[in-house]
């Protein structure tokens, strides 16, 4: 018997992998700019993809060219080929679905619909108490609004659900400003690279995410592996995650 009351994943870094969808999203939409501009080179690309990364929404010198028609063309294309691109971290599935039979078990995500056709495909849907998702609830991390949604939907108190995800931004913040403990879910490289990305391109877009998804550094304590969500239901609620540092080594 669990104590916590439930638990609410996240999907991109804690079900399957966020880098495929993104990085073919990149390599597509580069290929559209230099295809129609040859001035727009591989080099200058990589220069705004680095000032998007890093500020998306303060520096306005690294939207122009991931904003654009070709952006936008280009992530309808990765939309169309979602269920292809989505890869599952290893275990993550399983130990997902082993959670949920302890304790009622929530997706709070930021994905587009899609999505749901993955989560379905993988018995997720159904072994879930609910799914929200950004783009069917109208409200987006890191807005706690969107965790509100399924504390509501499962009447229990904040520090009874405990959050699981991969970036302090849009996991830990919104958790906390809400009063729910937070498992902090580390990154995991074992991703394929989808077909055609450059290397330079994918070279710049790692050392970029790895800075997004850096680990809290005021010592919350993180989960080493995905499967390790399986044991989060004999964790107690009050308090750190008892995780040392060791064990996520």
């Amino acid at each position: 018997m669990t104590e916590y009351g439930a638990v609410a994943l996240d999907v991109g870094g804690v079900i399957y992998y966020d880098e495929p969808f993104e990085l073919a999203w990149l390599q597509a939409t580069y290929d559209l700019l230099h295809a129609a501009d040859r001035a727009i080179t591989r080099s200058v690309f990589i220069e705004q993809v680095e000032r998007f990364y890093r500020d998306p929404a303060g520096d306005p010198a690294g939207r122009p060219l991931l904003h654009s028609p070709a952006g936008a063309d280009a992530w309808a294309r990765v939309r169309l080929a979602w269920t292809e691109l989505a890869q599952q971290m290893p275990g993550a599935v399983r130990a997902a679905t082993e959670l949920a039979r302890a304790v009622p078990v929530v997706i709070v995500a930021n994905q587009p619909p899609e999505c749901m056709r993955v989560l379905d495909a993988w018995g997720l849907t159904e072994a879930c108490a609910a799914v929200f998702l950004d783009s069917l609830t109208g409200v987006a991390k890191p807005d706690p609004a969107l965790l509100r949604l399924a504390l509501d939907h499962l009447g229990v108190h904040p520090a009874d659900l405990l959050v699981v995800g991969n970036r302090v931004d849009h996991d830990v913040v919104p958790a906390r400003a809400l009063g729910c403990p937070v498992a902090f879910v580390l990154a995991d490289p074992g991703y394929r690279t989808p077909p055609g990305v450059h290397p330079d391109l994918e070279r710049a877009y790692t050392s970029l995410r790895a800075v997004r998804t850096a680990p809290p550094a005021d010592g919350d304590a993180w989960l080493r592996t995905v499967p390790a969500l399986a044991a989060l239901s004999r964790r107690p609620v009050a308090g750190p995650l008892p995780i040392t540092r060791a064990e996520a080594s």
